[in-house]
């Protein structure tokens, strides 16, 4: 469990286009995570909506390759609503700099520290992105290196 989530609902692709329980139009999204050094691999990514999008945003786990794909309400729906969200990437790296599981706890790896560099990994992040009502393929580009292995 990471950020209060069960992440086996990641062992599947989740493409699926609908509503959650809040009765909100979702689409499906593949995404990827990048940074000057490659995929961010392991990482979580959380959406935030920005003003005129509805939701509460969306969070999603990314897979060795930095591919991810998101859930975006309590009952765990698929995908996002259309619009436009600030975007925050974290990835925990042991203290010697290699990348955890995406599933790990800092209380397992207390010397653990974040590897996606301010602001990229904060609420203040730069990082924006527009989600059309087709959905579809989502790039997430930091423009610097992560500190992971």
């Amino acid at each position: 469990m990471r950020n209060g989530i069960q992440w086996t609902a990641y062992s599947a692709v989740l493409l699926a286009i609908g509503c959650g329980g809040d009765g909100l139009t979702r689409v499906g999204i593949e995404g990827e995570l990048l940074a000057q050094n490659g995929p961010i691999a392991n990482a979580t990514v959380q959406l935030i909506p920005q003003a005129g999008t509805v939701g509460e945003g969306a969070i999603g786990l990314a897979d060795s390759s930095g591919k991810f794909t998101v859930i975006s309400s309590r009952d765990q729906a698929a995908g996002l609503p259309p619009g436009k969200y600030r975007v925050r990437v974290s990835q925990m790296i042991d203290k010697d700099g290699t990348v955890l599981p995406g599933d790990a706890i800092q209380a397992d790896y207390p010397f653990s520290r974040e590897g996606v560099p301010p602001p990229y990994s904060t609420l203040e992040s730069p990082l924006e992105v527009s989600i059309t009502d087709a959905g579809g393929q989502v790039t997430i580009e930091i423009p610097i290196k992560t500190l992971g292995k």
